[in-house]
Formats: structure tokens, sequence, C-alpha cells
């Protein structure tokens, strides 16, 4: 696979690159990545990139957000908060950017965009795969708190959080994952998947973690993104902000995962089951709707039909598997990414 090529060429460029953090100015925003395709080029470009990246985690000087410059005709420092759905696009080559290993952070992601776009003067990527509301207040694996990005002069904020507070990643190995074990095989599997279901119990069957873990953790992000949003206005008082819901993993009716090669892992669950899922991904937006729309910040929910992980790979805005986009395993697309910040940018604009 193009990203294992892509590690293993950075693991090779750790040895020549200085453990030491330059001193030079903020670089400049990267051009956006090609949607699909690898090259020599590109793998080198990523290489490169996941190196840097490698060698600030040893020393300690990479582990903060990913600070570049643009033109200076839009927003003057924009923010951009958020888990892998505003972190982790296209992991393949030409795509990979600044920051901790661990948050994955791509230049097609949506955040990247929209400040391409903007023409934003500073931009602060503090988005980092697999981050929960409380990594915004406190550091998590050597990764500073995501809040300690913003300024009294900040002047945009992005938000995505809140997939990871109430077990996304817990639902699909619970439906898709374990349901498609053998059993000998399962103790390993929960073990590998341990990361992506954290502080979740997905051996007590998908029904379970959708009704009664996922639905107790709903319950709790609710007040939560409360006091998201009271901080970012305590700290950066002056800033436009924004938040974006979750694109439709799941497509709205069961004939589209019957029919579609790319979805059938969820066969493994009953229909009833995925029907729960379903409600889940909906359940989850009308949260990050709801307390958005109350603490007065602007909000997209980017949840159109036809662009579900059982969609034709050059029409999916989120992937199962990733091995026809790029993606990383149950997370968007480039494609995704660019329909994501289309909506933000008519957000901002109206």
């Amino acid at each position: 696979m193009t990203s294992v090529v892509v590690l293993a060429a950075a693991a090779t460029l750790v040895a020549t690159l200085p453990l030491v953090p330059s001193s030079a100015a903020a670089p400049p925003i990267p051009p956006a990545p090609p949607m699909a395709g690898s090259t020599a080029e590109q793998v080198g470009g990523s290489a490169q990139a996941v190196g840097q990246n490698v060698v600030g985690q040893v020393s300690g000087a990479g582990m903060g957000p990913g600070v570049t410059e643009g033109e200076g005709t839009g927003p003057s420092r924009y923010v951009a908060l958020g888990d892998s759905y505003a972190a982790v696009g296209r992991i393949s080559p030409g795509a990979w950017s600044a920051g901790p290993v661990s948050c994955v952070r791509t230049d097609d992601a949506y955040p990247a965009v929209v400040a391409r776009e903007l023409g934003v003067g500073t931009f602060v990527n503090a988005s980092c795969g697999g981050a929960v509301t409380d990594d915004f207040w406190a550091p998590d694996k050597g990764v500073p708190a995501q809040f300690d990005a913003l300024t009294e002069d900040t002047d945009l904020v992005s938000v995505s959080i809140g997939g990871n507070d109430v077990g996304f990643g817990a639902v699909i190995v619970a439906c898709a994952v374990r349901t498609n074990t053998p059993d000998p095989l399962v103790p390993v599997v929960d073990v590998a998947t341990q990361g992506l279901a954290e502080e979740f119990d997905t051996t007590t069957g998908c029904s379970d973690v959708i009704d009664r873990q996922a639905s107790a953790a709903l319950a709790e992000l609710d007040s939560h993104m409360d006091e998201v949003y009271a901080e970012i206005a305590r700290r950066s008082p002056e800033a436009r902000v924004i938040t974006t819901g979750y694109l439709a993993a799941v497509p709205d009716n069961d004939e589209e995962i019957v029919s579609s090669p790319a979805c059938s892992p969820f066969l493994a669950a009953t229909r009833e089951e995925r029907d729960k899922m379903r409600g889940f991904q909906n359940d989850l937006n009308d949260v990050v709707r709801a307390a958005a729309e109350r603490n007065g910040v602007t909000v997209v929910i980017p949840d159109e039909p036809g662009h579900s992980m059982c969609s034709p790979a050059t029409t999916r805005y989120v992937d199962l598997l990733g091995v026809e986009t790029g993606a990383a395993p149950v997370h968007p697309t480039s494609l995704g990414h660019a329909h994501v910040a289309e909506r933000v940018l008519a957000a901002l604009e109206g």
C-alpha cells in the first residue's frame, strides 16, 4: 500500500533531519494535494513531511499545532479545532501535513482547503485524529491542549468534535468488524481495535453499544459542547465560530447497503442493527446542531445523501476501507473534505 511506502521512506529521512526546531518564519500554507493518483514526486513530498513529523515528535518541537502563513486577504488568524474528521483526509502520497504523527493531519482536509480559499493570514491547525472534547482542555499523549492555540486576536475558529466522545469507532467495530470475524480471531480483533473503541465495550454487541453506551455518551456530549463554546468565547472573544457535523457514513436506505460491494461488511449486522446505525449518526448530528444553535454558532451539517461509504468511489465522501480513495478507513475522502469546505465557505459568506 502507498501509505506503507510513505512511512518507510519517512523512517529513512529521520536519520538525516536535524533534531533542532527551526527558527524561521512560519511556512506558507501548502497547495492543494492531488485528489487521486500517486507519483514518485508525491511519495517524496509525503515522506519528507512524515519524516519531519517524526523528528519533531522525538525532539518535542513538533507536537503542537501546524502554523502556516497565507495571503493575508482574509481572516487574520484562523484556528482549526477537532478530531480526525477535521484532521485526516487522503493519507496516500502527496497529502501528509505538519504535526504529530499520531494526529495524521493532511493538506486536503477541509480546514486547509478553507484556509487556502479564504486567504487567511495565519492558519493554525490544532485538529488531531482521535481527539475528544477533553483534549481541547488537556494534553493527550504529548499533544498540547487544542485550546492553547486560541488567542485574543483569533478571528475565525472551526470546530469538528464529538464522534469519538460518543463511540463512533466503537459502533463500527461492534456492528461491522466483530460481526465479520471468526470466533477464534475475535480476541485478536478486540485487542487490535482497542484504540478505536476506547472507553466502550464492543463485546456486548452492536445494539447495546448504540442503545445504551452511545446513547449515554450523546447526552454527555450535549452539555460538553456548551462548555466548548463558552471557552472559545473566553479565549477568542472576537472570533467567528463555525461548527461542522459529520458526513453521512451509512446510507439512508438499506437497499444501498445490500447492493454495494463496498458495504458488504455491514450485511453481517441485522437490518434492525443497520437501522440503529443510521439513527446513531443522525442523533450525533442533531446534538452537534442543537448545541451550536443555542450558543449562537454557525453550524454546517454536511450529511447529504448519495455519498456514503456504499456509494461509488468517484462520488464517495466517506470510505469504509480507503483502498479505492486513499482515505483512512471510515474517514472522509478528499472529495468529502472538499464538500465540507464548500459548505463552510458558503456558510461564512451568508
